[in-house]
């Protein structure tokens, strides 16, 4: 993997766009020198390197800000005086939308280009990462808003995954890290080559769905089930008896109704004997007036059922719509729902929708000024009073529909009028009614015998009228047992159902359960055949650099990398030497040679890029970082020091091995541009 142009667009410190030409001789050559001062755009480059490949990553969000973790669209863009963004400010200022980089390179397949850019609209940020592979321009690669889990990161992981990229691409302060950390920060590093932090985090899972397997395995209970399902037995019995009783009471109301049919055919040719003619118009109008009578009842139930309670209580109505009255009229009510619309709105016209200020609004300043607007708009608060009691929360527009039939009722008596006509129909045609039937039954010319059979079918006829009723009254109450009892058999069965789930998933949690024991226990053998396997491996590495850069004198002989991955120092004589012992630059060197043993173990052929190289090495061993080190660490090595760091004495040793020098120019700090060539 050889880079060939590196392009920076409107990133960090960069304004516009700067390419690095970074092609690499054919003369064995393999480092590249980009000169700066402090400030001037180094760790820029290194950072963009890192924000091509990997995406805005948690290391790159923590490393903005000691101590906080920015979120994404922060990191980009900047949180007020915090964080500037990584998105250049001059760039932004200028109305620019677009930020991003570019990469290609060359591997053993053919060439790869590599653009990942942001793109600025509506305050939101859109990332696209697009690759093109050995030329195949019509099947790209395209992930959109740092997928994951797409083929173009699958694609860069492939090449350089996250885990080893530490070895590949970091600053000295990285370096100073690994060596004033020691064992934990050691141990960090190599278990991301060894990808045992994945492990870990496997098992981390797998450990919390073990607690919820063992857990679920005890929640089911046969017992429970069981009582459910006698529970439900029971129910479904009352509800059979219950049927058995309405088919027993509408086999008897069938007996009634042909009792009543026969008792009203005999008493019927009684009539038409004792009133001849005069029957016949009576029978008409009895039934004229019972019709008009139902109609009547019909109409006076339906009505004064729905709004009796409502229509006789006018003071609570009355007082209903001085309630509601204060909702549809209150001006700050009014004006307050008015403001609520127009503020719904307010934030993505006034904010974000074109024209935008220029310079564009700081976070600070768009997070006040909205704080501000809020406040403005809670000034036309209704009254605490008015908010304390009543209806006040409801909307104006329902206070309004509910003050109209609040008001038909209060203010008006035409529905408590009419329903007094009504009663008073009802009550006259029950009257003339009665008068009918006393007609009808006026059977006085009759003989006595038969007047005396006639009045004995009457007697009947009430008789069974009323337990014809009576029946129907049962038959009611047995219909609301049945809805009763057909709700509760619903929500027995619904519990059975879920106790019989909690059963299945019971014995499918035993058998996830003891599938877990299984792949923990492979997890952990895993994990320490891994270990053992790469240990000697790492340890071989790491000596085998360290020697060569650590040539001032023999205190340490032999570092031992333990089965824990911690370094034990030896000297000579195989006797322990201690941390105590060491100083800080041959900590450094320590570190520096497990960087590089890690990455010779990692077996992977990529750039080495290496920001402030130098810092706290004394002057011989820097020499041996550079003679040995820079033409050794890969095929193609970036080096990023300060002016002071490479000296014209240093620099001589490096130069036959340098191919290309950029310098780096940014006296206002926030605009780099490149020029071609060094400082000697």
């Amino acid at each position: 993997m050889i880079l060939e142009r590196f392009r920076i667009h409107n990133l960090f410190s960069y304004w516009g766009s700067c390419e690095f030409d970074l092609m690499p001789p054919r003369d064995g050559r393999n480092v590249v020198l980009i000169w700066g001062r402090n400030g001037y755009g180094k760790t820029s480059f290194l950072n963009s390197l890192k924000l091509l490949l990997t995406g805005v990553t948690v290391e790159l969000r923590e490393s903005a800000q000691v101590g906080r973790k920015l979120n994404r669209d922060h990191y980009l863009l900047g949180m007020g005086d915090e964080w500037m963004g990584v998105f250049n400010r001059h760039a932004r200022a200028a109305g620019e939308t677009e930020f991003g980089l570019s990469l290609t390179w060359h591997e053993a397949a053919g060439q790869v280009d590599v653009k990942r850019t942001w793109t600025l609209e509506n305050g939101k940020v859109h990332e696209v990462l697009h690759i093109i592979c050995f030329g195949d321009t019509e099947h790209p690669l395209i992930d959109e808003d740092g997928d994951i889990q797409g083929d173009a990161r699958a694609f860069l992981q492939a090449r350089l995954p996250d885990a080893i990229m530490p070895f590949f691409i970091y600053d000295g302060e990285k370096v100073q890290q690994i060596a004033d950390g020691n064992r934990d920060v050691q141990m960090q590093q190599i278990e991301q080559l060894l990808d045992l932090a994945d492990i870990d985090v496997v098992g981390e899972y797998l450990d919390r769905n073990l607690v919820n397997w063992r857990r679920d395995s005890k929640d089911a209970n046969q017992l429970t089930l069981n009582t459910f399902k006698f529970e439900l037995q029971a129910t479904e019995e009352k509800l059979a008896k219950l049927e058995m009783d309405r088919c027993s009471i509408d086999d008897e109301i069938e007996e009634i109704s042909i009792a009543l049919r026969r008792t009203d055919a005999a008493l019927q040719a009684r009539r038409q004997f004792a009133l001849q003619s005069e029957e016949n118009r009576l029978s008409v109008r009895h039934s004229e007036i019972l019709a008009r009578l139902e109609e009547q009842s019909f109409a006076f139930f339906n009505s004064f059922s729905r709004d009796a309670p409502l229509a006789l209580h006018p003071t609570l109505m009355n007082s209903a719509a001085c309630e509601l009255e204060k909702i549809a009229t209150h001006p700050n009510r009014r004006l307050k729902d008015e403001i609520g619309r127009i503020f719904a709105a307010l934030p993505t016209r006034l904010f974000d929708e074109p024209p935008t200020p220029m310079p564009p609004l700081s976070c600070d300043q768009d997070d006040f000024l909205r704080r501000k607007l809020a406040r403005v708009l809670d000034s036309y608060r209704p009254d605490e009073a008015d908010l304390a009691i009543g209806l006040f929360h409801l909307p104006p527009e329902q206070a309004e529909a509910v003050l109209r039939v609040v008001e038909s009722y209060a203010k008006s008596d035409r529905q408590r009028a009419l329903w007094a006509q009504q009663t008073f129909e009802i009550s006259k045609l029950k009257r003339e009614l009665d008068d009918v039937e006393r007609k009808r039954n006026d059977v006085s010319n009759l003989a006595p015998q038969e007047r005396e059979a006639f009045q004995q079918r009457l007697a009947e006829q009430m008789s069974l009228k009323e337990k014809f009723s009576e029946l129907h009254r049962q038959l009611g109450l047995l219909d609301g047992k049945k809805i009763i009892l057909s709700r509760e058999l619903g929500e027995k069965q619904d519990a059975c159902r879920q106790e019989e789930k909690k059963l299945v998933g019971a014995n499918q949690a035993r058998g996830k359960l003891g599938l877990g024991h299984k792949i923990q226990a492979v997890l952990t053998a895993y994990r320490e055949l891994l270990k053992a396997r790469r240990r000697s491996e790492i340890e071989e590495s790491l000596n085998e650099r360290f020697r060569e850069l650590m040539t001032s004198h023999s205190l340490i002989n032999r570092i031992r990398v333990n089965d824990d991955f911690s370094l034990h120092y030896l000297d000579a004589s195989n006797t322990s030497v201690g941390m105590g012992n060491i100083s800080s630059g041959m900590k450094q060197l320590v570190a520096q040679s497990l960087l590089w043993g890690l990455k010779d173990v990692s077996g992977k052929e990529a750039p080495v890029v290496v920001d402030t190289p130098l810092a706290r090495i004394d002057r011989k061993h820097q020499e041996n970082l550079i003679t040995r080190y820079f033409p050794k660490a890969g095929p193609q090595v970036i080096v990023l020091p300060t002016d002071s760091e490479l000296d014209r004495e240093k620099y001589d040793l490096l130069k036959p091995h340098i191919y290309r020098e950029f310098r780096l120019v940014n006296p206002s700090g926030d605009s780099t541009h490149i020029e071609e060539g060094g400082y000697y």
